[in-house]
């Protein structure tokens, strides 16, 4: 067994979360998820999210806080969430770029937000979606990112969204090896379009996973944007299928 630990990106019931965030979190831990990364917080206080985990022996693996920049207060709300849930990783989960300037103006707001965080212990970094793996000025927008912030900020690749865009995650997942604490396993389906259930489509997950925890992954995290079956049942089988690895 490759993976004992696995998490689950919460934005994958996103509609479940919203009728019910308190049992949905339940859910998930009777899945036998280990951890959860958050996409919004339900309403919950700081207090009462770090009682809700405790209570399901789960651990907050990382947090989408939303679009950079935060405004003071909003960044402020972060920082004591996610140190009340003792999670360090914050992740900016999507930006819009085209061209190079569009991904160098995006790192600055990268390095300010993370010079921010710094002194509480928090880690800040981005989750690619295909957009960013476009051509400008001879370079790839996420090389161009990644290369222009500081080196404590992460990548947090989604390894659907790098094949769907015509690229091999294995070859990003080496390039920038041990900045990489996260890692979201998403597969990606026959017709190389749709997201399907993890073991149900073209991705080798055994080789991501191995070579993630050779350049030091912390946390490999489920993630359904599409389903073939009812979205808690989708979730099952992304897990059960990975733990078989």
């Amino acid at each position: 067994m490759l993976l004992k630990n696995v998490g689950l990106q919460l934005y994958s019931l996103r509609d479940e979360m919203a009728k019910d965030f308190r049992g949905t979190v339940e859910k998930v831990a009777k899945m036998g998820y280990a951890g959860v990364e958050f996409a919004g917080y339900g309403d919950l206080k700081p207090a009462e999210m770090a009682q809700l985990l405790k209570d399901n022996g789960l651990e907050a693996y990382g947090s989408h806080i939303g679009g950079l920049p935060k405004t003071e207060a909003e960044l402020d709300a972060e920082i004591e969430m996610n140190l009340a849930v003792g999670n360090p990783y914050l992740v900016c989960p999507w930006q819009t770029m085209s061209t190079r300037d569009d991904a160098l103006r995006f790192a600055e707001v990268l390095n300010e937000t993370a010079a921010k965080l710094r002194p509480h212990g928090l880690k800040l970094g981005y989750h690619n979606h295909a957009h960013e793996f476009v051509v400008d000025g001879g370079e790839v927008l996420m090389d161009t990112v990644l290369g222009n912030v500081e080196p404590d900020i992460f990548a947090e690749f989604d390894v659907f969204w790098v094949a769907y865009a015509g690229y091999d995650p294995l070859r990003y997942i080496r390039k920038y090896a041990g900045r990489q604490p996260l890692m979201h396993l998403k597969e990606l389906g026959p017709d190389r379009k749709a997201n399907v259930e993890c073991g149900a489509g073209v991705l080798d997950f055994e080789r991501i996973v191995k070579l993630g925890q050779e350049i030091g992954t912390k946390h490999f995290i489920v993630e359904q944007e599409e389903y073939t079956l009812p979205p808690l049942e989708s979730c099952k089988v992304s897990l059960d299928n990975l733990l078989k690895l």
